[in-house]
């Protein structure tokens, strides 16, 4: 197998994995957002989950220490 396609299997094994993953926490009641907009769990992989992506999760918590969002925002050079 040629080393292009051990990659784009692991990615894509990668991106099943996350997406099972979001899909929890999403039935879960965990909202999920992609730059500041609410998405379901296959647009956040789809967008988010690349080799080399430009976005960066970040888990919003209450009060109590549950979570209750997550965030992918893009990262940007200044």
């Amino acid at each position: 197998m040629r080393e292009t396609e051990k990659k784009a299997k692991e990615m894509e094994r990668l991106r099943s994995r996350v997406c099972a993953e979001l899909e929890q926490l999403y039935q879960n009641g965990v909202d999920l957002f992609v730059d500041n907009r609410a998405v379901r769990p296959e647009e956040a992989v789809a967008r988010a989950v690349r080799e080399n992506s430009p976005y960066m999760a970040d888990y919003v918590l209450d009060s109590r220490g549950a979570l209750t969002q997550v965030r992918f925002d893009r990262v940007t050079r200044r």
